[in-house]
């Protein structure tokens, strides 16, 4: 605890929660009133906390003027409780908030802060001890079922965890062993599998000539692994028992062994997360050129690298070895993953990416560059979106000028569209800075070579910005060693034989085949040699989905039911979508996640679950009837709709999942509005293919099910008229603007003047782009037919443009000049600056043709004066290209 004055005020979240200010202190117990303690817990934790944080925090599902309303009541109790118990000016002390924002007192004392703080700073065993004599216990125990406690209680414990284990790491001296034995022990009454205490225990038990007790932690490492992971010691922790048995203990006294290193920056939290425990084998000749390129990458020289592959060859395993290698250089490792079979988002492993790299570094300051970029209004939406693709790309060169960057992409054949044009652009606009972009991808799959994942590579290809790795099956000899290395000693060569058979050089299928067989007990060991039990298999099965099947039954029904139910989630599930759907009580259910968790079927990641391997969530998917699948799919969307029902902001809908999931569900029909919507959230973001696929989609339910909502088929007809003539596809675009105007009115709906107006001037335009003068002329003059001047002034104005921009392209030149004074006219009286803009832009084109130069440019200096010095003249000159 740090000298104090009498007007200092410290907090304590570590064992307990109590305030301090001089000789007074603020127990727990005084605070009757929760949400007020809470308020200044979580202040104190996150140092700065916005209103708006503190509204959805306290009061999620309020009205928004209740939950003010009840926050500022708050602060007021709050602010109260300090002054009155800890003296006048203690709230002043405590806090500010000013224009929507709490912030912490600068001089305020927090024992998580310093605990953190020390843990990092320190070097020398005193000071190791000073940092650990902090931690009282774990953070605010009284709100362990507060989820935002969760994540930063188990960060403080973990570095609690691994200071502990640097301390005795440092331990030399008879008492300080001793010290750290009794510190060390009760982490395994928490987690008994954890290898690391195990070994270092037995290190310690070593230095102090205590041998057995050394030999005997080794026994209770091999029990605990086996009977909570299912898998055998770490090659590093069967060498120190090798060592024990010798009697090397001088050698392990004298620091030779390899129980533990001396500990270095920390790797990055991203490339720590994959699975890593079997080694990397077979795979020399491609690390060592992969190595190679991330060294040319960290210099300056950027690359582009992708590894292809076959499902469960070891692309991701080698990639994760790249983020590794990365992280020990200090280069910033970024990483997402597109996943097949769900609802596509659009630049989903780029958002993901960016998010969770945001989130490991604490920069509450920082945005992320793809979902909260805010174009300018009135923009062309191809200029929007290369904007946006520049600022998501200047995000990341301000990385690479701190560190060279390796940003890595899973899975790219499943990728969104707009993902897939955004890797393109940071291909071709990286090779000049210090930065590795690595993909990987299968090849077990038929790419058509009209996708835009085709189109990808050979784009890639032909503009040399690619180095592709394809990765072969392995050989025998490196799945021998992988299945001895998972085994954990000697395998009989007849058994291995059947298993390098059955895999095919496949490491992903070698790992189950072995799992299976250890589970099933058609494995056994005698005399240090693994064996098939005599009389229990012919031979192993090759059937890879069918044996991920029976492993998984083996490990109880409960686990079985509610990885089934997981598979149609989605690779990436989350608990409370799964208590939702799941029949099981809550604490069969947590068992259950346990249980396949210890069986390594999935693993944990970002506060969700997520299925280790591709493989295992689409075996259970593909065993599942049509009709379960169905009602499966419609009960985790009604799931998904119960859980965001609360939050009051429609945009927090996951739109594309609940698509995705009523899409395959017997009740597709409740995917339309969540289509159209999906639709319209892509244009908006400028991924226009991905907001025309979700339309499209939407428009085959209709057909498929007959469904005659007519308004909502001109709804989605008319967007996707728009976003084709956007991207250019001049005869898709006239032919969904056709298709609406087609449509005859039907129940209470019909299409309105105006509407039919709109939808003519579209075709209007996208035929002006293909030069089709005379076919945009009589859809024009349908517009000016069908619109009312005086009802709807500001559509009139735009079509009277558009007029203009026929006239001037037919050189009918005055023509034009006289249909864009008319919309000037008309904008002018609506005060309406982008269409005023667009008339300037359009006399100017006139003039300049008239021979007017001078009156031209003036013009275009009143359009720069209302829309910025840059040049907007590309509705005009679009027609051309």
């Amino acid at each position: 605890m740090p000298e104090t004055d009498n007007s200092s005020m410290q907090i304590i979240l570590l064992g307990r929660f109590a305030l301090r200010r001089g000789e007074r202190t603020l127990p727990a117990k005084q605070w009757t009133r929760r949400k007020s303690a809470a308020l200044l817990q979580r202040l104190a934790l996150e140092k700065r906390l916005l209103r708006d944080e503190a509204l959805e925090f306290l009061w999620p599902g309020s009205e928004p003027a209740a939950a003010a309303n009840n926050f500022y009541r708050t602060l007021y109790r709050v602010r109260q409780k300090l002054d009155e118990t800890l003296g006048p000016g203690a709230s002043e002390r405590t806090f500010t908030f000013k224009d929507g924002v709490l912030r912490l007192g600068e001089d305020v004392w927090v024992d998580v802060h310093a605990f953190e703080a020390r843990c990092r700073q320190s070097v020398s065993t005193a000071q190791l001890q000073e940092a650990l004599a902090l931690y009282k216990g774990p953070l605010l125990p009284a709100n362990r079922y507060d989820d935002w406690t969760a994540l930063p209680r188990q960060n403080l414990h973990r570095l609690y965890r691994d200071t502990s284990l640097r301390l005795a790491q440092e331990a030399t001296d008879p008492r300080e062993i001793e010290a750290a034995v009794a510190r060390l022990r009760p982490f395994l009454e928490e987690d008994p599998a954890d290898e690391v205490i195990h070994r270092q225990l037995m290190r310690l038990f070593a230095l102090l000539g205590r041998r057995h007790d050394a030999l005997r932690q080794y026994q209770e490492c091999v029990a605990a692994l086996d009977e909570h992971l299912g898998v055998p010691p770490m090659p590093e922790t069967r060498e120190l028992h090798q060592q024990l048995l010798g009697g090397e203990v001088d050698e392990v006294e004298a620091g030779s062994s390899p129980p533990l290193a001396r500990p270095r920056a920390p790797a990055a939290p991203v490339a720590a997360e994959v699975r890593t425990q079997t080694p990397l084998v077979g795979r020399d000749e491609e690390f060592e050129r992969l190595r190679t390129l991330l060294q040319a990458a960290a210099a300056g020289q950027g690359k582009t690298v992708l590894v292809a592959g076959p499902t469960g060859v070891g692309k991701t395993r080698l990639a994760a070895e790249m983020m590794r290698l990365a992280s020990s250089i200090d280069m910033t490792v970024l990483s997402g993953a597109a996943y097949e079979y769900e609802g596509h988002l659009a630049y989903q492993p780029f958002a993901e990416a960016l998010d969770r790299w945001l989130a490991e570094h604490g920069d509450r300051q920082a945005t992320n560059p793809l979902t909260e970029f805010r174009p300018l209004d009135g923009g062309d939406p191809q200029r929007e979106k290369w904007a946006l693709f520049n600022h998501t790309g200047s995000f990341l060169a301000g990385l690479a000028a701190d560190a060279p960057v390796l940003f890595f992409l899973d899975d790219l054949h499943a990728a969104d569209e707009a993902s897939l044009q955004l890797f393109h652009y940071l291909a071709r606009h990286t090779r000049s800075r210090p930065f590795l972009l690595l993909a990987t991808y299968r090849t077990d799959l038929v790419h058509d070579p009209a996708s835009p994942f085709s189109a990808l590579l050979n784009s890639l290809y032909r503009e040399g910005l690619r180095e592709t790795i394809t990765l072969q099956p392995l050989p025998a000899g490196a799945i021998g060693a992988l299945v001895r290395h998972i085994q954990g000693g000697a395998v009989d060569e007849n058994l291995l034989r059947r298993i390098v058979a059955a895999t095919e050089g496949n490491p992903f299928f070698a790992e189950e085949i072995c799992s299976a067989l250890l589970a099933s007990g058609s494995m056994v060991q005698e005399e240090g040699t693994w064996h098939l039990k005599s009389g229990s298999l012919s031979a192993v099965p090759s059937d890879l989905r069918q044996l991920l099947r029976q492993r998984i039954r083996q490990s109880g029904a409960a686990v079985a039911s509610l990885l089934e139910i997981a598979a149609v989630i989605g690779r990436t599930f989350q608990l409370e979508i799964l208590s939702r759907v799941s029949i099981l009580a809550e604490a069969d259910l947590i068992d259950a996640i346990d249980g396949a968790l210890h069986a390594n079927f999935i693993e944990s990641r970002d506060g969700a679950y997520q299925f280790r391997h591709e493989l295992i969530r689409r075996a259970l998917y593909q065993a599942q009837s049509e009709p379960r699948l169905k009602r499966l799919h419609a009960r985790v969307a009604a799931a998904l709709e119960a859980e965001f029902a609360g939050d009051g902001d429609r945009r927090s809908m996951p739109v594309e999942a609940l698509a995705y999931h009523y899409e395959h569900s017997d009740l597709p029909q409740r995917a339309l509005p969540y289509l159209l919507e999906a639709g319209e959230r892509a244009a908006e973001v400028y991924a226009f293919e991905e907001a025309i696929h979700d339309h499209e989609r939407a428009l085959a339910l209709m057909d498929e099910h007959h469904v005659d909502d007519r308004q909502l088929r001109w709804q989605l007809l008319e967007s996707l008229g728009w976003w084709e003539k956007i991207l250019a596809n001049t005869p898709r675009a006239v032919a969904r603007f056709d298709q609406a105007l087609s449509l005859s009115p039907g129940g209470r709906w019909q299409p309105q003047p105006n509407e039919r107006a709109r939808a003519h001037a579209g075709a209007a335009m996208a035929l002006l782009t293909a030069g089709d003068t005379a076919a945009a002329e009589a859809h024009l003059d349908a517009a000016q037919e069908q619109i009312d001047p005086e009802a709807h002034a500001s559509e009139y104005a735009d079509i009277l443009y558009n007029v203009a921009q026929l006239r001037w392209h037919r050189n009918e030149y005055h023509e034009a000049f006289a249909a864009a004074e008319r919309s000037l006219e008309i904008a002018e009286q609506l005060d309406d600056t982008n269409a005023v803009a667009r008339a300037f832009e359009m006399l100017a084109l006139a003039c300049h043709s008239l021979g007017e130069w001078q009156l031209g440019l003036e013009f275009e200096d009143k359009r720069s004066a209302i829309a910025g010095p840059e040049l907007d003249v590309s509705d005009a000159f679009d027609v051309h290209l």
